[in-house]
């Protein structure tokens, strides 16, 4: 007995499921039941989910699509905001999509008038039906048992039509020329045509059962090839591979398969389809042609000039190797884009259309063309073009040998511009001859070093120009250079004629003849004077710097001890005095006495928070993978929350690249001050973070009792502090604030008076 497969279309499933919503990943609203529509009048498709509805158990304020995800496979509650009706359901992943399907929850019997429901608006599996049968009287009974009749008959109708149909792709199946197997999912072949027993030499009997591995894998088969196979196969999905397959004798065949899974509605493998095509002889007739286009393409390719192959409309079939390297582009660049537009200046192109009417009459000849290379330089090639024909001997477009003559073109006026560039240049410019005598220098040379033309020819630049100042090392890297004919770059003490010091940076470079002998040496030189005085004035500045900051950091040390242990030691005799004296002082003496102790630990705590502020950008901070998710919540572990205060984290926080100590510093400020300035009586903190391409953004939210707009930007100043706290020392925000800006991040907060405040922390990723 054949297998039958239900599908269902989208007037079947609003049968069934006539309170269904559909929505994307960004929330709109793809699609809905039809009696959505009568409850929820406002929904239309594309509209925003939480604009129309609230999912009100579990309770979401503002609802994501991962969260709805997390949340299906459960009972939930969603209120359309308008009519206030509830609906009753799950939600449940489909593809990309979240599909949530219920139905309407009545309070009363009104509920169900107010709203016209008939006994057509819900699916018939629906238990609010027993309501609606109360309100039904015998017409709807029979319209019902009228309709219910049409739908056996329809689906009757298509049952029929699905077998013709399922005969008829047997019958096209059985007399196909190429091998067709069913599989069951675990890959067993339950059927196939008599092709496949044809090119398997097997019988039917002993294919039926086994799986298509078993029949033909052999030695030969391409492991890379059967891993794709069955990979694609596990995983459901459709695969196109060519391998051998062998037959029963022990020979075999190159088969081209293509397999694609039968899926139910609900997207499981019910069966796959494969058809195995037999391409040995094209596999053969392929190999011989390669074998005849890789010596056509060795001897190509090997050339030291550059072949283009084009067709009659001018576009690229072909480009050797020494072809892309003289125009710049790679070979995918150049295959399928038509030359002229890619190479062509407007002058050559129409000296080249000129040539198509020579290669139509089958003539060579040679040219020269301007173009433009990858880089947008113009060059000149001298082609030799020649007709391109087919096998058939029609000629189908052109070949061309291109030489690259631009550095012959361009030879006299390169050196004439360089001459007159030389003359002209703001910077000093000297030609040596090959032994390092001057032989010319420009305008800007004799005035910056004072000399006359006359003065410096015959003479070597250093003899001239370097004194007692002039570092020795330098002046043996530029002979160093100069003797193995190396180009030289640096900077030297130089003086003028007149005894004047300056600095100059030199560039080099030896200039050879056709046969690599050096005959000239040339040097730009750059007067650097002032650029050299700035930066002495730099360095001498952040020596002085850093000295200053040291000198302070020696002294806070300083201070922080002297200033600790005096009060180490007045903590200790109020310990002793109240020890000795317990029975003889009086209440107000004890309690002056804890006031004076309570005073010495704010003031230790104090002296604490300056250093750790002093010290946040001066310690070379570690820079490792930190997990904020383990950092605050060892956070929340370890410092006190009173039991009327909740701190939760709402959402997985990342891993950052930190410094563990800093990252710590930085959290734990933030979430104690929230929680030791609560003043509900339930005081919620909630940490969560979001992200962007290069940001992370932590946020701490609270519910106490909110900063008024005016101090917001006050509370990140050292020593300031909204309320008078014996806990507060005004320094936890100035210790935060400078170790976000020591990450180069940002933090602000958004925050109203009696509604609580949220920091937000930006750091870069």
């Amino acid at each position: 007995m054949e297998a039958l497969e239900f599908k269902f279309s989208e007037d079947n499933f609003n049968r069934l499921f006539p309170f269904y919503i559909l929505i994307d990943t960004t929330l709109k609203i793809k699609s809905f039941g039809k009696s959505i529509a009568k409850i929820c009048p406002e929904i239309q498709n594309s509209f925003s989910f939480v604009d129309c509805f609230e999912v009100s158990r579990p309770r979401f304020e503002n609802p994501t699509f991962n969260e709805l995800v997390l949340n299906s496979n459960q009972l939930t509650v969603v209120k359309c905001k308008k009519s206030e009706l509830s609906l009753r359901g799950q939600f449940e992943l489909v593809g990309d999509s979240l599909l949530f399907v219920g139905s309407p929850w009545f309070n009363s019997m009104n509920e169900v008038v107010e709203k016209k429901l008939t006994l057509h608006d819900f699916a018939l599996h629906d238990p609010l039906l027993d309501l609606l049968h109360v309100l039904n009287n015998q017409e709807n009974i029979s319209n019902e048992l009228k309709e219910l009749l049409t739908t056996i008959n329809n689906q009757k109708n298509k049952l029929k039509k699905d077998k013709e149909e399922l005969n008829r792709l047997s019958l096209v199946a059985s007399s196909n020329e190429n091998g067709i197997v069913f599989t069951e999912p675990d890959g067993k072949i339950f059927w196939c045509n008599e092709s496949y027993i044809k090119h398997s030499g097997y019988s039917k009997e002993e294919i039926l059962g086994k799986t298509p591995i078993e029949i033909g894998f052999i030695e030969e088969t391409d492991r890379g090839e059967l891993k794709k196979m069955t990979s694609s196969f596990f995983k459901g999905q459709p695969f196109d591979v060519e391998l051998k397959h062998g037959r029963k004798d022990g020979s075999n065949f190159w088969a081209k398969t293509k397999g694609q899974p039968i899926l139910n509605p609900d997207g499981q493998v019910l069966q796959f389809f494969a058809m195995i095509e037999d391409i040995s002889l094209k596999k053969r007739y392929d190999e011989s042609l390669q074998i005849e286009k890789e010596k056509y393409r060795s001897i190509i390719a090997n050339m030291n000039l550059g072949l283009l192959e084009v067709d009659k409309n001018d576009v690229i079939t072909l480009a050797n190797q020494s072809f892309t390297e003289i125009s710049g582009y790679t070979s995918d660049e150049l295959i399928g884009k038509k030359a002229a537009d890619l190479l062509l200046t407007n002058d050559s192109r129409e000296t080249v259309k000129s040539k198509e009417v020579l290669r139509e009459e089958g003539k060579t000849d040679s040219y020269e063309v301007k173009v433009i290379d990858k880089s947008g330089k113009n060059r000149n090639w001298l082609i030799s073009g020649a007709p391109n024909y087919d096998i058939n001997g029609k000629v189908v477009g052109s070949i061309g040998i291109h030489l690259d003559i631009t550095e012959q073109k361009e030879q006299e006026e390169q050196l004439y511009l360089l001459s007159l560039i030389a003359e002209k240049n703001i910077n000093a410019v000297i030609i040596s001859d090959a032994d390092g005598k001057i032989e010319w220098a420009n305008k800007s040379f004799l005035d910056m070093s004072g000399y006359q033309m006359e003065e410096i020819l015959g003479k070597k630049p250093g003899h001239l120009l370097q004194g007692k100042e002039t570092n020795p090392d330098t002046v043996n890297y530029m002979k160093d250079a100069i003797a193995k004919g190396l180009p030289f770059n640096c900077e030297v003490v130089n003086y003028s004629k007149h005894g004047k010091k300056y600095w100059v940076s030199i560039q080099g470079q030896a200039l050879y003849n056709k046969n690599g002998e050096i005959v000239k040496y040339f040097a730009i030189e750059e007067n650097v004077t002032k650029k050299k005085e700035l930066e002495q004035q730099r360095e001498f500045l952040v020596e002085s710097l850093a000295k200053s900051n040291k000198e302070l950091e020696d002294y806070a040390a300083i201070v922080s001890h002297d200033l600790k242990s005096p009060l180490r030691s007045i903590h200790s005799l109020i310990s002793w005095i109240k020890e000795d004296n317990d029975k003889e002082l009086n209440e107000q003496t004890t309690q002056y006495l804890s006031m004076i102790e309570g005073k010495v630990e704010k003031m230790d705590h104090l002296i604490e928070g300056i250093l750790t502020y002093a010290k946040i950008d001066k310690v070379d901070v570690v820079c490792e993978k930190v997990n904020t998710q383990e950092i605050i919540q060892n956070i929340i572990n370890i410092i006190h929350i009173p039991s009327h205060i909740s701190v939760t984290i709402t959402n997985v926080l990342p891993i950052i690249d930190a410094d563990r100590f800093r990252v710590q510093q930085l959290f734990q400020n933030i979430i104690s001050n929230a929680v030791n300035y609560i003043d509900k009586p339930i005081g919620i903190v909630e940490v969560s973070c979001s992200e962007d391409s290069k940001h992370f953004i932590f946020s701490i939210k609270d519910n106490g009792p909110g900063i008024a707009k005016e101090n917001q930007e006050k509370i990140f100043k050292i020593f300031q502090s909204l309320e008078k706290s014996e806990k507060s020392t005004g320094l936890g925000l100035s210790i935060v604030k400078k170790i976000v800006d020591n990450y180069n991040g940002k933090i602000w907060i958004e925050s109203e008076n009696g509604k609580g405040t949220t920091f937000f922390i930006q750091l870069n990723k």
